[in-house]
């Protein structure tokens, strides 16, 4: 009896575990399936915000940015104040004159300052400076004894590093590259709109391709029916059946080549959306714009010298050339500073009783110099200023060469949505002529009046006639994505 009881027991586990097996192979069937069968149904907008959210570039001109902007805090501490502190504790035992003459002393002394550099050039400091001197000489009356002063130290330039045009150089150049650094990677955000904008309506148009491709098979198809049918009928050669035949399995390989086209072209928007499912389907939902009014051409141009990003960097940069040059003009003057300071100052022999000292003012000092500094030959200074002068005309050369570009772009893309438009109006007319010669081709085959080569003829003619109309929509919304990037309103920030 146990015996029998194991058996049955072994038995119900094995088909438990018969059962989760081929419950867990179901479970992992059905999930691979549901991750082969994924699709990303796509707008265009969406597929945007994926490529600029993911882009390896972007993030590398944001970084660049960041960069920018930590170097407006390190102009800007150029005029930070500074606070020193210093304590030093000094002996000093030297030979004796006489034997009455000490020779030990002993000097502890404390300093405290606050100084810096502002705008217009000048130098400042603050300074408390504390002492306490112990010598051995029996001629101090006042051993140890204690001093402490207060001195104010001002220099200011007058030529060279004078003004604060001159001492703010280096901050209006930090300024200006974070400028530029934002436009720069505005300018590589619009790029990658418009890559993406195009790789978006490149499947589009592959995938419309297959949608004639399909058209084109299925007249075939239907022809290849009637073929039979007349055959069968005895109104028509049987030899027509291979011809019939022959261009259904043309027309198949046509299918087969569009579905590569379509994968190539998925492929080529996974890159610029930096997606890493390569066997997601990508179904693009959006279709080409309607086609809309002409804009003017000189209103198109005037927007993109004011919008271009590449034309406002190099003016940005012009600027900074200026101020460059401008800096190193000034660089080539002789230095001539005025130093003043004033201070009060006590002695005696406790320290609270020096400090009083200094409070009644009654013991001071002041002191006025002029400095005066002349190069010789400065052909260093020289050397920087004809530098930054050159770079200046260059820097100048090159937005007029930016200027002419932005023109030739905005006039070409200008040109190309013209023809995409002009295209769009044409190719309709043209499909709706081969639709109905094919209607009416048709008809006649089945009244025996045309024969099976002209209906395949009309056929053909009648998909290359769709697939033009297609085309010509798709090209109008490439052309409408170029002219907008020729103008610089593609992307703006916030977008």
């Amino acid at each position: 009896m146990p015996r029998q009881l194991n058996s049955a027991f072994f038995g119900n586990m094995k088909s438990i575990g018969t059962f989760f097996c081929l419950f867990s192979f179901c479970i992992l069937l059905i999930v691979s399936t549901a991750a082969a069968a994924q699709r990303y149904d796509l707008i265009l907008k969406e597929a945007i915000e994926i490529a600029l959210r993911k882009n390896l570039l972007v993030k590398q001109e944001e970084a660049n940015r960041a960069i920018a902007g930590a170097d407006i805090l390190i102009r800007e501490g150029e005029f930070d104040p500074a606070l020193k502190l210093q304590v030093n504790e000094s002996f000093k035992k030297g030979p004796v004159a006489s034997e009455i003459m000490g020779s030990e002393e002993r000097l502890f002394q404390s300093e405290i300052g606050l100084g810096g550099k502002i705008h217009t050039g000048a130098t400042y400091e603050l300074k408390w400076t504390n002492a306490s001197t112990r010598n051995n000489s029996p001629f101090f009356t006042l051993n140890p004894y204690y001093s402490s002063e207060l001195t104010l130290t001002i220099s200011q330039p007058f030529l060279k590093g004078a003004g604060s045009d001159v001492q703010k150089s280096g901050l209006r150049v930090a300024r200006n590259n974070l400028s530029m650094a934002s436009l720069s990677l505005d300018e590589r955000a619009e790029q990658i709109v418009a890559d993406t904008s195009m790789s978006y309506w490149i499947l589009v148009s592959a995938r419309a391709e297959l949608e004639v491709a399909e058209i084109s098979l299925r007249l075939a198809r239907d022809l290849l029916e009637e073929v039979k049918a007349k055959i069968t009928a005895g109104t028509l050669a049987p030899a027509e059946i291979y011809k019939a035949e022959a261009e259904v399995a043309l027309r198949e390989e046509a299918l087969l080549r569009n579905r590569k086209l379509i994968a190539d072209a998925e492929d080529k928007l996974r890159i610029v959306m930096n997606i890493e499912n390569w066997n997601a389907e990508i179904v693009p939902a959006d279709r080409p714009p309607a086609t809309s009014e002409m804009p003017p051409l000189d209103q198109a141009l005037k927007t993109a010298l004011a919008n271009r990003k590449d034309l406002l960097q190099s003016a940005i940069d012009s600027q900074n050339k200026e101020i460059l040059r401008r800096f190193y003009e000034n660089q080539m003057l002789p230095d001539i500073s005025i130093t003043g300071s004033a201070g009060l100052n006590g002695l005696d022999g406790h320290y609270s009783d020096a400090l009083d000292r200094i409070g009644a003012g009654r013991s001071y000092s002041w002191q006025v110099g002029i400095f005066l500094g002349i190069p010789i030959g400065n052909r260093s200074a020289k050397g920087n200023m004809l530098r930054a002068k050159y770079e200046e005309d260059r820097a100048g050369i090159s937005r007029e060469i930016i200027r002419q570009k932005v023109v030739t772009e905005v006039r070409e893309a200008w040109r190309a949505l013209q023809l995409a438009m002009e295209s769009v109006e044409a190719t309709a007319k043209t499909r709706t002529a081969a639709e109905k010669r094919l209607d009416a081709e048709s008809v006649r085959f089945r009244t025996g009046m045309a024969t099976l080569t002209d209906v395949l003829k009309f056929q053909e003619e009648y998909a290359r006639a769709v697939s033009s109309e297609r085309e010509s929509h798709l090209q109008y919304a490439k052309a409408v994505t170029a002219l907008e990037k020729s103008k610089g309103t593609l992307w703006h920030r916030g977008m």
